[in-house]
């Protein structure tokens, strides 16, 4: 990682010495991932904030699109909800003027999370649909597996858990056929928070560990996604641990 970001600091220098922007706004979204990637999140929130001011000054609209909806979802690990809403938002427009289909699958389900942590169940249902529906209809079985964990879970927190079990287990059978393994590390903790949820005990401390293992796998962070459903789902079901 230390080599990647070396590389990618580097290469935005040369970029802003060529005065050559296209470049700089792309290098500064790259180095915003891996900043995310890690858990340095005021670094990647700044990295991510010039991305999309060059973006808008070069009119990059899908550098634009791009540089929000990775906003949109850094502002939601932050729990900066109302910012988070807004950036994706913005980005679900640009992504609908471009055509780009991926991205505004992508923005419906961090819609769906955003809106579903403000309480507003039945939004977030019809956000996370649209996206299940989107990357079904352009093959990408990865989307549509992460998609179908995130609605699930919705259905599991409304005691709807038929559902629930019928979505999970279909997004984890896409996720392991596309050998997703950090999408199928989050899943896992959406399962093991569903089993618990329907009275499973068994099945949600089986399911968590798996989650657990997948992250000490990847070296996920304690901020990354994976990292911070880890925690969460630890602290519902196992209180007294924390």
């Amino acid at each position: 990682m230390d080599e990647a970001l070396s590389h990618y600091t580097r290469a935005l220098d040369l970029a802003r010495e060529a005065g050559d922007q296209n470049l700089q706004g792309s290098v500064l979204g790259n180095l915003g991932k891996l900043h995310l990637e890690v858990g340095r999140l005021d670094e990647a929130d700044a990295r991510f904030t010039e991305a999309l001011a060059t973006a808008r000054a070069i009119g990059h609209r899908r550098l634009e699109g791009n540089m929000l909806c990775n906003l949109g979802m850094l502002h939601l690990l932050q729990e900066r909800l109302a910012e988070s809403e807004a950036a994706s938002r913005a980005a679900l427009v640009v992504a609908r003027d471009l055509g780009n289909v991926q991205l505004e699958s992508i923005v419906l389900c961090n819609l769906g999370i955003v809106i579903e942590r403000q309480g507003r169940a039945d939004e977030a249902q019809a956000q996370f649909e649209a996206a299940v529906r989107l990357a079904h209809a352009f093959g990408d079985q990865i989307s549509e597996g992460q998609f179908a964990g995130y609605l699930g879970l919705l259905h599991a927190r409304q005691g709807r858990h038929d559902e629930a079990r019928h979505l999970l287990e279909s997004g984890e059978a896409l996720l392991r056929s596309a050998s997703d393994v950090f999408g199928l590390g989050v899943l896992l903790t959406s399962r093991a928070e569903a089993h618990h949820l329907a009275g499973d005990a068994t099945a949600a401390a089986t399911a968590l560990a798996a989650a657990s293992s997948i992250a000490a796998e990847v070296g996920a962070s304690p901020v990354s996604e994976i990292g911070l459903a880890l925690a969460r789902v630890r602290a519902l079901i196992d209180p007294a641990r924390d």
